[in-house]
């Protein structure tokens, strides 16, 4: 594959990557160093494994899962900033605790979302090593359908966060990023920044700039919220009192932390039988 031409970074259209693209692209235009891929997480995943594009903040899952394939940005995530994210949900029709008992009776699956592969594989990790609960089916469907369904179903994205301000009537929320807390002491990885692996020539070099400058939004990000939020491009579904509050429980720092939590939940994945070992983290820069 050539390494010519801008470097194909893909951007999750979720709302919790959106200020750190608000502040970059105007200083990081589309261009002849950078293109922008729009896409949910699974989506970005698989543009990833096929070298469509050549960098991403997409599933920590995915890196999990092919790690030879994968090189991480350092420094950056997508993670709780410290036990809540509300934008990763798992409702049901009964309270946590008579889950088991439900599905039992019922014979329902849990429905996880097409959209994403970390929340699915945390939703499983939870459901053995926090909760405790027997097996379960599980089974795949759209983003958005599962509520239609009366089954318990996992929300991620903007999809959660208006589940998470907005809960519908008779339903039990539970805030996957603050039982992960519960149970591990550390905030959840969400998503890594991954690179596909070989990412040479112009591009490397554009991935690096990149870089620099998305530490730079990061560092000043705290400050500058109050403003993005006021910013024309917020959506009109969210207050901004409501999207400030969100925009400070997503935390961007792979820090000790953030790393720590990464390879516990990693050891879980494997002994689930999800992964064949736990990988190192590679970076690209």
């Amino acid at each position: 594959m050539t390494h010519d031409g801008p470097l194909k970074l893909g951007r999750i259209a979720y709302l919790n990557v959106w200020p750190l693209y608000e502040s970059l692209i105007p200083d990081f235009p589309e261009g002849p160093d950078v293109a922008y891929v729009p896409g949910h997480p699974s989506e970005l995943n698989a543009a990833l494994a096929s070298g469509a594009i050549d960098a991403a903040p997409a599933s920590a899952f995915a890196y999990l899962a092919n790690p030879g394939a994968f090189d991480l940005l350092p420094d950056l995530c997508i993670r709780a900033a410290v036990a809540p994210i509300q934008s990763v949900l798992l409702l049901s029709p009964v309270p946590l605790a008579e889950l088991p008992e439900h599905l039992r009776r019922t014979g329902d699956p849990v429905l996880f979302s097409g959209a994403s592969a970390s929340s699915n594989a945390l939703t499983r990790v939870l459901w053995r090593f926090a909760w405790g609960f027997p097996e379960a089916r599980f089974e795949t469907v759209p983003p958005g359908t599962g509520l239609a369904t009366g089954k318990p179903f996992v929300e991620i994205g903007d999809l959660a966060l208006m589940r998470y301000l907005d809960p519908p009537a008779g339903w039990h929320v539970t805030d996957l990023g603050q039982a992960w807390f519960d149970y591990a002491g550390t905030p959840f990885v969400f998503a890594l920044w991954i690179v596909r692996a070989g990412l040479a020539g112009s591009r490397l070099a554009a991935l690096g700039r990149l870089h620099r400058a998305l530490l730079s939004v990061n560092a000043g990000l705290a400050e500058a919220l109050p403003r993005l939020v006021r910013a024309p491009s917020r959506p009109d579904w969210i207050g901004e009192a409501d999207f400030l509050n969100y925009l400070r429980v997503v935390n961007y720092d792979l820090d000790d932390a953030a790393k720590a939590s990464f390879v516990l939940f990693a050891h879980h994945c494997r002994e689930l039988g999800l992964i064949d070992a736990v990988p190192g983290l590679r970076f690209a820069l």
